[in-house]
């Protein structure tokens, strides 16, 4: 029987003091924070994965470079004194090639240059500023401020015709080791006067001897 009014069964039941279908807005405070922080560290990763990506592009342009100038070496037998005149080699790396060269063979057309290791080096000082590959007018074949330098030692080793340090030096993107200062590819050897930025100097070196085939023992 109803005793004084409604039955408390067929009372509406009351809500809680949050609404079935939805959220706060600390909640959803709470979530976007969470949101931005995952795409904050999802940017930071794939900036430092292009970053190391764009580091060992670099170094394997340089090493590339290297190559190039130990075949070019190897293969001028003939004229291997010329590589050793002071306009185009040195022994603490003050003539360099590249960017800002300061060799005599710094020509951005090689066409007019003489035969021999003028000409040779005159390709070289060009693929070191990138010209084996054009993109937008511009050259992008090779590192950022590239430059290399022939390393005399003197005298040589082993009484080869020659002994030489192959050395390419470049800027990297983000600090780190450098290389030994008094390596050849150090702050006081190839392009010394170059100020890559602090901890931006990159270096690879390749030591080339071209043997002396007519001496006898």
């Amino acid at each position: 029987m109803l005793s004084g009014g409604t039955s408390r069964a067929m009372q509406p039941r009351r809500r809680g003091c949050r609404g079935d279908g939805g959220f706060t807005l600390i909640e959803v405070l709470v979530t976007v924070l969470l949101i931005t922080v995952g795409l904050l560290g999802v940017v930071a990763m794939q900036t430092r994965a292009a970053t190391v990506e764009f580091e060992s592009y670099q170094r394997g342009q340089a090493l590339s470079l290297l190559r190039e100038m130990e075949a070019r070496l190897a293969a001028s037998r003939g004229i291997v004194a010329e590589f050793l005149a002071p306009a185009i080699s040195s022994t603490d790396g003050s003539v360099h090639f590249g960017s800002g060269a300061t060799g005599e063979t710094g020509l951005a057309d090689c066409s007019g240059t003489p035969t021999g290791a003028k000409a040779q080096l005159c390709a070289w000082s060009n693929s070191l500023q990138g010209a084996a590959a054009v993109e937008g007018g511009g050259n992008v074949g090779a590192m950022i401020g590239a430059r290399g330098c022939l390393v005399r030692v003197e005298p040589p080793q082993a009484n080869a015709l020659a002994d030489v340090f192959v050395v390419v030096v470049w800027q990297g993107m983000t600090a780190g080791a450098e290389p030994p200062a008094d390596s050849p590819a150090g702050a006081n050897g190839c392009a010394s006067g170059v100020d890559f930025g602090t901890g931006l100097r990159r270096g690879a070196s390749l030591r080339v001897m071209v043997p002396n085939l007519t001496q006898t023992l």
